[in-house]
């Protein structure tokens, strides 16, 4: 493509109370870094979703990317109801739009899953997945792909026509493609050992000692992160070659 990606960023949290435990770089800054590694002509547009800061058009941005939250998917909130709106929109215009462990689990119910809290427990540290099917966009090829992270919600039921890309015992449905302009990953790519120490070692975890122990316990590793947002960057750009008007 000779013009530059640009990315909507649907924001639906901040690392602002624990920026210095995850090395001082919010969500916005965070996924800069990682989209740039790869190709440095990318273009990026915030929106706070969280805050209710919604785009007025689908058009505003080429891509969409819809990262995580603490909050869950089925909560009562006017802003989770709106970006599910705006979801809904992004999906009649076939905008290409990736969702991240809280985006992923919001695209999974709009279009028709179903979300909730898994009797399997935390999912925390780095997660090891099968690669079940592979995508042309896939490149390069893994039969594994390993990411960090961070849910006790799972997607447990998928939308009609959704395909599993990966899965692991503990979290089947963990990469799923729903569509042609539509992925998502419960795991967290922007995330590294340093985020899962600094959101465990908060003072909400400070009752739950088993949980942050067993989060630090899982930690250790190097996640597949460059693979994976070169497989996101592989996404958007395929999809819109596809879904551009003739």
């Amino acid at each position: 493509m000779n013009q530059p990606l640009h990315i909507g960023l649907l924001l639906c949290h901040t690392f602002e109370p624990v920026l210095k435990q995850v090395g001082g770089l919010d969500y916005p800054e965070i996924f800069r870094q990682q989209f740039l590694a790869i190709d440095e002509h990318i273009q990026f547009t915030d929106f706070n979703a969280y805050l209710e800061e919604l785009p007025h058009s689908v058009d505003q941005c080429d891509v969409w990317l819809i990262n995580g939250s603490p909050a869950g998917v089925y909560d009562d909130s006017p802003w989770i109801h709106q970006l599910s709106d705006f979801i809904e929109r992004l999906n009649a215009a076939k905008k290409p739009t990736f969702g991240i462990c809280f985006g992923h689990q919001l695209m999974a119910q709009v279009l028709g899953g179903k979300v909730a809290l898994s009797n399997k427990g935390w999912g925390l540290g780095i997660s090891h997945n099968q690669v079940v099917a592979h995508e042309e966009y896939m490149q390069p090829q893994a039969e594994t792909i390993d990411i960090m992270v961070f849910h006790q919600d799972q997607v447990t039921q998928l939308p009609t026509g959704a395909k599993v890309l990966a899965s692991n015992d503990f979290c089947p449905n963990y990469m799923v493609q729903y569509n042609d302009h539509m992925l998502s990953i419960q795991g967290h790519p922007e995330f590294n050992a340093q985020m899962i120490e600094g959101i465990l070692g908060g003072k909400s975890f400070d009752d739950r000692p088993a949980i942050r122990a067993q989060g630090l316990a899982n930690s250790a590793g190097t996640p597949d992160t460059a693979l994976l947002f070169q497989w996101i960057i592989n996404f958007y750009q395929q999809t819109l070659i596809q879904t551009k008007p003739a």
